[in-house]
C-alpha cells in the first residue's frame, strides 16, 4: 500500500527545519531542508496520484456491473 501521511509529515519536519535554519541564518542547512521538503512533497504528490487512480479504477469496475 502506498502511503501519502508519512512522506507528508516528513515534508512538513524539512519545512520547520528549514524555517529554524533561517532563524539561524544557516542557508546552507536551509537549502537542504529545502531540498528535503520538495523530494517529501513528491513523493506526497505520487502517494496520491496512486490513490486516485486506484480509486477511479474500483469506480468504473463498480460501473460496469
Amino acid at each position: 500500500m502506498i502511503d501519502y501521511a508519512h512522506p507528508c509529515m516528513m515534508a512538513e519536519k524539512a519545512l520547520k527545519e528549514l524555517h529554524d535554519a533561517m532563524l539561524n541564518q544557516d542557508y546552507a542547512r536551509a537549502m537542504k531542508a529545502g531540498m528535503d521538503a520538495m523530494v517529501e512533497v513528491r513523493m506526497t504528490m505520487n502517494a496520491i496520484n496512486h490513490m486516485k487512480e486506484q480509486h477511479d479504477a474500483l469506480r468504473q469496475q463498480a460501473q460496469t456491473v
